[in-house]
């Protein structure tokens, strides 16, 4: 039987790789007596890591939910990737949940990701939480722990739960709502400070009586956390099951329902002003897509968060996007990577759809009549682009098809086919990311590629003006062909694009044809004389010629134009430019000389820098063909904890030297 929204606790456990998230919510499965043996990622028992590219690596590369009864509630578990890679399905599931649970190890407690993690939480407003692990190595000290997490994310984050001794002799947790332990009196107080400041009237009394009473501590824990007021920590190891008696308990009492975490926002279809409070109550069914998958056997399987009301098998719901209407022919409750049909969900429940293709990641689905759209989640711009090509001729036209599956899955995979270089491009975060791709795209959907770098999209242009002539003459009996045509090539301003002139007096070129040497011009401009790129800002006179009465006609002078174009290119100090783009790149404050000593050999300007709570913010334009395997010079220099972003900004001249490798290279591949 399904429980009422308000015995469900939502939860996304996040973290740094390798913090021991995925071996946490083994624990807490094998603490509700859900495995009969601890699961573990190192041997592939894991409830959590099942696919295949997962049991491979050793980790989480997608988020698995998992319902736990706890005594009279429902733990819904998101178990989310830890590596940066990745980053899309863990905030996916941090935007369905009441509560994030932080993960972080003490040994290494705050790396760039779990900052990332931490801030896009508290951008969402869910409450959060901080679970530390391996407390049981070598020169760890909880206390030390803790004063370097308040000192990063503010007295609000107090322990719940604390180890009885240091390193390798940690053998039991204090708890510190029990009173437990030598230092519970110190977290106690803490925490009643931090709780207190849920609302005014307690507030008051705390100030009037000095301490909140049992009752108001134990009520309002909930309210503290939800509001962001409190940040509970908890220390666990959990491989040796310590700690994991006393977090599931703290979820199962003291977490937010959603009934406790209250309304969420939303908006009007095709507006963006998000003033609507949907309460988790009776009202209109409403609920968002947070992820999707394509089944061999099931089809398209859309996962949901019901945020009100209730639905039940055969009712119709509509997608704000589309606005259509679907029949719900099966509903699913939700176990890992199983589904089992279900007849009802309600407002707070992680449920599934299945065998409707139209749903798309983020969107919001609702009761007939009663629309309105949640906001989507932000997920970062992928950078690593790769060049590829089915190994199997007869996998041509299945290789669209399945990028478009697996595309729908993820949102930081993208896929298009370069209308310059008829090449198809497929974009993510990394090489990693695309990897594991394209292991998906040969298992999944029987389609191996090969792949290599993309054609970086140069332009060619002119730096003088230049005069051009050609004769274009053909007689192979009957009516032959006839035009001759001279032009001028003259440099415009960047982004001054095309233009022609018609210079032509005293009928040396007949008025009909003038058209024809301008379209023969244009067709020069798709195809450069230097290396077979585009023509850009130019413009062309013409201004002479000769034409025959009879063997004269449209496509000589279109081609006689075309040639007389290539001529004057060459004459006219021709250059290459390339593409250059904004980077955006976030690492902590001590790799800035190093990051900035990158751009400087990627031949990059630095055009900013800021520092917001020990992460450098660095601006800076680089050439695009220098930043196609950044990622990984990124994650080389920071070791992994660095971030970054670029989008198109302009063109520049090619140095000298470069341009004459490209331009040998382009010779070589159209030889």
């Amino acid at each position: 039987m399904r429980v009422a929204s308000d015995d469900i606790r939502n939860l996304a456990v996040i973290g740094h790789g390798h913090a021991g998230k995925t071996t946490l919510v083994d624990a807490i499965a094998h603490h509700l007596k859900l495995t009969t043996r601890l699961g573990s990622t190192a041997v592939g028992t894991s409830i959590s890591d099942t696919d295949p590219e997962e049991k491979e690596r050793h980790q989480t590369l997608a988020s698995h939910v998992f319902r736990m009864p706890a005594g009279n509630v429902d733990l819904e578990v998101f178990d989310t990737p830890g590596h940066p890679d990745f980053l899309a399905e863990a905030l996916a599931s941090i935007d369905v949940v009441e509560t994030a649970v932080l993960v972080v190890n003490a040994t290494n407690p705050l790396t760039f990701h779990s900052r990332q993690l931490w801030d896009a939480a508290g951008g969402l407003g869910v409450g959060r939480a901080i679970v530390v692990t391996h407390l049981d190595q070598a020169n760890t000290d909880f206390e030390s722990v803790v004063e370097s997490l308040r000192s990063e994310f503010g007295h609000a984050v107090v322990p719940v739960t604390y180890p009885n001794k240091s390193g390798s002799e940690f053998d039991a947790v204090h708890d510190v709502t029990h009173d437990e332990g030598p230092l519970a009196p110190k977290y106690h107080d803490m925490i009643e400070e931090d709780e207190a400041e849920v609302d005014d009237t307690l507030m008051e009394h705390y100030l009037e009586e000095g301490h909140l009473s049992h009752d108001e501590f134990e009520q309002n824990l909930r309210r503290a956390i939800a509001r962001g007021k409190l940040v509970p920590v908890f220390a666990v190891c959990p491989n040796r099951g310590l700690g994991i008696e006393q977090l599931v308990a703290f979820m199962q009492q003291h977490f937010p329902s959603p009934v406790c975490f209250g309304a969420r926002g939303a908006a009007k279809p095709g507006t963006d002003v998000y003033g609507q409070l949907v309460e988790p109550d009776q009202g209109p069914f409403a609920a968002k897509v947070w992820k999707v998958v394509s089944d061999p056997y099931l089809g398209r399987v859309t996962y949901l968060r019901a945020y009100r009301g209730e639905l039940t098998k055969d009712e119709n719901i509509v997608d704000t996007r589309t606005g259509q209407t679907h029949k719900v022919a099966h509903l699913h409750s939700i176990q890992g990577t199983e589904i089992s049909e279900t007849d009802k969900v309600v407002a707070g429940d992680l449920f599934a759809i299945s065998k409707i293709e139209q749903f798309g990641l983020g969107d919001t689905l609702t009761a007939e009549g009663s629309l309105l759209q949640f906001p989507r989640p932000a997920f970062p711009q992928p950078t690593y682009s790769r060049h590829i090509w089915p190994k199997a001729r007869g996998d041509e036209q299945k290789i669209g098809h399945a990028l478009e599956k697996l595309a729908a899955e993820d949102a930081t995979l993208q896929h298009e086919r370069d209308p310059e270089t008829g090449e198809l491009l497929v974009t993510g975060m990394s090489p990693i990311h695309l990897e594991i791709t394209f292991q998906r795209l040969q298992r999944r959907h029987g389609v191996d590629v090969e792949q290599g770098p993309p054609t970086i999209p140069y332009r060619e242009t002119i730096t003088a003006p230049a005069e051009g002539h050609h004769k274009h003459r053909k007689q192979s009996g009957g009516r032959g062909q006839f035009a001759e045509v001279y032009l001028r090539l003259v440099p415009r301003e960047h982004g001054a694009g095309y233009e022609f002139v018609d210079g032509v007096v005293g009928g040396a070129i007949p008025r009909q044809f003038i058209p024809d040497t301008d379209k023969g011009s244009r067709k020069f401009l798709a195809k450069g004389p230097l290396a077979g790129f585009p023509v850009v800002d130019v413009g062309v006179e013409v201004y002479d010629g000769k034409y025959h009465d009879v063997d004269s006609d449209s496509l000589s002078f279109q081609l006689a134009a075309e040639r007389a174009c290539v001529d004057a290119f060459a004459k006219a100090r021709p250059i290459l430019l390339e593409p250059f783009v904004n980077v955006v790149i976030h690492v902590p404050e001590r790799f800035t000389g190093d990051v900035a000593g990158s751009l400087s050999t990627n031949r990059g300007r630095l055009s900013g820098m800021e520092v917001e709570n020990g992460i450098q913010r660095i601006q800076a334009q680089c050439p695009f063909s220098t930043m196609l395997d950044y990622s990984t010079q990124l994650r080389s220099i920071t070791a992994g904890e660095g971030s970054f972003s670029m989008r198109h900004s302009h063109y520049e001249p090619v140095p000298s030297h470069i341009q004459d490798a490209v331009v040998k290279r382009q010779l070589a591949v159209h030889a």
